[in-house]
């Protein structure tokens, strides 16, 4: 079976994600989902098991803490910060933690301790990451990382973190400010600006990945 594995969204569900996780048989979100909103996009994809983390205010009050799941007979404990891991973890197979945002596969004292890193929002320097997890039986399992080129966006002339800009010129448009407003806070020119809030405002329920599209 196969098993996405992704962690810190922020609230940015991308659209290579999405793509990615096609198929799979389950997926699991290590927290700091940000938004109900993207458990309910993974939701179409395949059933999610989700931890909170740090990030995840009252909306996310029913998900719990740490997680211990088991396919093909072996244990999988989910955790968002694992400077938290209950007890639960010591017979664990298998170790899965957020909230770094880096991407980490260690083996230790025969557990594997996997983090998928970020695949939502980030700072512009970090990569965006997430895994696939392949188990064909007991104690026979790989994980595959995957990570989304965004060196595309710096060759059109776009910042690595155009994501987080345009979600907040949305908000900002929202809140009736101006183009050079939100070109100031967004630190970006006024062209971008303006094109970014011409095409949320024109095109009614567009959301951060549909406007990219347009402006690329």
């Amino acid at each position: 079976m196969r098993i996405g594995i992704l962690s810190d969204t922020h609230g940015l569900l991308r659209s290579e994600v999405i793509e990615a996780l096609a198929g799979v048989d389950h997926i699991i979100h290590a927290g700091d989902i940000d938004k109900k909103s993207v458990l309910d996009e993974l939701e179409k994809i395949a059933t999610v098991t989700a931890v909170r983390g740090n990030a995840d205010k009252d909306w996310a009050e029913y998900l719990p803490e740490d997680i211990i799941l088991e396919f093909e007979g072996n244990k999988i404990y989910v955790v968002h910060n694992k400077g938290k891991i209950g007890k639960a973890a010591a017979d664990a197979d298998i170790i899965i933690y957020g909230h770094s945002h880096k991407y980490s596969e260690v083996t230790k004292d025969g557990q594997v301790w996997y983090n998928p890193g970020c695949c939502g929002k980030r700072r512009p320097t970090q990569e965006v990451t997430f895994g696939i997890l392949t188990i064909k039986g007991k104690g026979d399992f790989s994980f595959e990382r995957r990570l989304i080129n965004t060196s595309s966006q710096a060759e059109i002339g776009l910042p690595g973190n155009i994501h987080y800009i345009i979600e907040k010129a949305m908000s900002m448009t929202d809140r009736g400010k101006s183009i050079d407003d939100i070109a100031k806070a967004c630190k970006i020119d006024r062209g971008l600006a303006e094109s970014i809030c011409r095409m949320y405002l024109t095109h009614p329920g567009v959301d951060v990945n549909g406007i990219l599209q347009r402006i690329s």
